[in-house]
């Protein structure tokens, strides 16, 4: 039997379904396994399901990083920084000449 390749991705092998309870309050703990496979951990997390022709799919939400809403704010201004590295280091305060890179 060939090997799915999400279960080869994630190292869920042996295992391809999983049963779901829900508490009287509609809520299901996903195992352990499956939400390190999704790349989720202890926090509060989101997921999609998603309806397909044959039944859902469950995916983790990864929803974009708030700066993206902030790229190209300041764009004028930053027409004339010849290097970001240089800049960024002056705007924190440190000495754009030396190399702090280690």
């Amino acid at each position: 039997m060939a090997q799915h390749p999400f279960a080869k991705r994630t190292g869920l092998v042996n295992v391809t379904k999983w049963i779901l309870k829900l508490n009287p309050k509609g809520q299901a703990t996903i195992p352990a396994d499956v939400r390190r496979a999704l790349g989720v951990g202890g926090e509060i997390q989101e997921f999609e399901l998603v309806l397909e022709s044959d039944g859902f799919r469950l995916r983790a939400h990864k929803p974009p990083l708030p700066i993206r809403k902030y790229i190209g704010y300041c764009a004028e201004e930053l027409l004339d920084i010849e290097n970001p590295v240089t800049f960024v280091r002056e705007l924190r305060g440190r000495d754009a000449s030396k190399n702090e890179e280690q």
